[in-house]
């Protein structure tokens, strides 16, 4: 996978950012909509923030991709 810096930025460099983003938002949301922050919505926010900071580090370093061709391996023939 193209990391997301560089010139050519992969599909899913870009899927990784926007879906890290996207966890990032919610949070943010549920921070602002609770009038104060009890334990369960504490909770939440560690569980999801870790998510979120893991795609985008994640996008900004690159997955390697498998070979277009792995899926056609024939088996004994």
């Amino acid at each position: 996978m193209n990391r997301l810096t560089s010139s050519t930025p992969s599909q899913a460099a870009i899927r990784l950012t926007v879906s890290g983003f996207l966890l990032m938002q919610i949070q943010s949301a549920l921070l602002l909509m609770s009038p104060s922050l009890d334990r369960e919505s504490g909770m939440l926010i560690w569980i999801l923030t870790p998510i979120a900071v893991s795609a985008f580090v994640a996008a900004l370093i690159g997955i390697p991709e498998p070979p277009e061709g792995h899926w056609r391996q024939r088996h004994g023939r």
